[in-house]
């Protein structure tokens, strides 16, 4: 059948159904339809093939944010750790922060992430602070922007929002109205 040849040259694994769509004659169109949801059938059932929505796709652009993964190709949604149990879980962590906002430009690129709840803020032997994130992302300040914390104020009880920068950097702010100061994702 046409279907099979036309799955290995289309773009999509769906130009075959698409193809068969075509045809005129009922029984080939039939014919063609069986043998492509055959080919697909199997080709999701080995892991070759993989469904996705744009909540997933957003999802995962939102776990990944800040980090440089030149191999992550969405909406393959290859996250670092691999393996299904580790896509599950950075899933989920993007929504750890309920009252988060993302902000997307008219490419649908993130442009920020409002709303961030704070888990603990450190400080490493340089000096830097170190943000982790209810979400599982930690942060570390690459700046030496004075950053101010409240004595009275716990670490959790902060939010923040990380906004993009030039060339690839990014930009934290805290929610005590204190100044931005520039951050980069290690974990």
């Amino acid at each position: 059948m046409a279907a099979p040849a036309a799955a290995q040259a289309g773009s999509s694994p769906l130009d075959p159904l698409f193809t068969c769509r075509d045809i005129v004659d009922d029984v080939a169109r039939l014919s063609c339809l069986d043998a492509a949801v055959d080919v697909l059938r199997g080709e999701t059932e080995s892991g070759e093939v993989v469904a996705v929505d744009r909540e997933q796709i957003e999802a995962a652009e939102e776990a990944t944010y800040g980090l440089s993964i030149p191999q992550l190709r969405l909406p393959g949604l290859s996250l670092p750790g691999g393996g299904e149990d580790a896509e599950l879980a950075e899933l989920e962590s993007a929504t750890a922060s309920p009252a988060r906002v993302v902000v997307r430009d008219s490419n649908g690129q993130i442009e920020s992430i409002e709303g961030l709840v704070v888990v603990d803020i450190s400080e490493n032997r340089s000096g830097e602070k170190v943000i982790r994130l209810a979400n599982g992302q930690v942060w570390r300040q690459t700046d030496d922007t004075y950053v101010q914390l409240s004595r009275r104020r716990a670490d959790n009880e902060y939010t923040v929002t990380i906004s993009n920068g030039a060339l690839g950097s990014h930009f934290m702010r805290l929610d005590n109205g204190g100044r931005r100061f520039r951050v980069e994702r290690v974990e």
